[in-house]
């Protein structure tokens, strides 16, 4: 028998999972051309259409609510009853799968078709090397399976009150400090910890010291410091891992180390801008003759 605390986190849930019913996909995806496209190791960036989809997207003010990883037909590598499980109930779906972390079924593989019907981004890590892929499509595989724990029913609740009234100074700790909840929420964690461990970056703090910085030569030397170019931190600085836990879906959108790729239909190689039928501008008619129309009425008006 399921305690009374169980029964009210379970129905929080439910209800925060129900979808938006104004959601708007804002141009379609083709799917066979997003499979050609795609690669493993992509991260999906998703705009959601669930009620907690449209507070995380408040609170970090950003289109995207949700995150996966493209693992390609990994899959179906593994054992011969699990690949048959896979192929039955996915079809050719099997071999373009994603894995990711949700508060419903926590983490798990799902088809690239699930997320057809909604707005989604693909961004690439620039230059990953084949063994450190391995590693990062392997880290998250190995945590199918594993279930999240919502252990503060209280936590679920905040996310009943009106997330407009938080400051927009305070929004980001809303979701930091959200308990147990919020983190299992905002899946992107699950995969930059698996970036993390081989360490390439998604948005880490950057530290410039001066013992770091190169030796100044010729012209430089006797020139003040401040009439001279100042140096690249991405070149001179230390890079220090952020906290993989406090990481969003919009920081692989603005991360600098991975490359947006948009598989849109509208973003084929065939598409020209010159066959787009428009519809008439608001006020223009007869091919957008206004000033035409404005003269003859003030001679009907005389």
């Amino acid at each position: 028998m399921r305690s009374p605390a169980k029964i009210l986190t379970d129905w929080m849930i439910r209800t925060l999972v129900k979808d938006s019913r104004n959601y708007t996909q804002r141009f379609p995806n083709d799917i066979e051309r997003l499979k050609k496209l795609i690669r493993p190791g992509d991260v999906i960036l998703v705009e959601g259409s669930q009620r907690i989809s449209e507070i995380i997207k408040y609170l970090t003010q950003s289109s995207w609510s949700h995150a996966a990883l493209f693992v390609g037909d990994r899959m179906l590598r593994g054992s011969a009853e699990d690949s048959e499980t896979l192929r039955n109930l996915y079809g050719d779906e099997a071999s373009a799968m994603l894995v990711e972390a949700n508060v419903e079924t926590g983490v798990c593989a799902v088809p690239l078709s699930k997320y057809t019907p909604y707005n989604i981004r693909i961004c690439r890590p620039i230059k990953l090397r084949p063994e450190d892929l391995r590693i990062v499509i392997e880290e998250v595989v190995g945590q199918i399976g594993v279930a999240y724990s919502v252990r503060q029913t209280l936590g679920l609740a905040r996310y009943f009150f009106p997330v407009t009234l938080i400051p927009k100074r305070f929004r980001r700790q809303a979701l930091e400090h959200s308990g147990d909840f919020s983190r299992e929420v905002i899946c992107s964690s699950q995969i930059a910890m698996a970036f993390q461990k081989v360490r390439y970056p998604i948005l880490p703090r950057i530290v410039a010291e001066k013992s770091e910085l190169p030796p100044r030569r010729g012209l430089r030397r006797i020139l003040p410091r401040r009439l001279t170019a100042s140096p690249n931190l991405f070149e001179t600085g230390i890079f220090a891992p952020c906290d993989p836990m406090l990481l969003t879906p919009r920081d692989f959108d603005l991360s600098p180390y991975f490359q947006i790729i948009k598989g849109h239909c509208t973003a084929a190689d065939s598409f020209d801008y010159k066959t787009i039928t428009w519809s008439e501008q608001p006020g223009e008619d007869n091919g957008g003759k206004l000033g035409e129309q404005g003269d003859g009425g003030d001679e009907a008006a005389a």
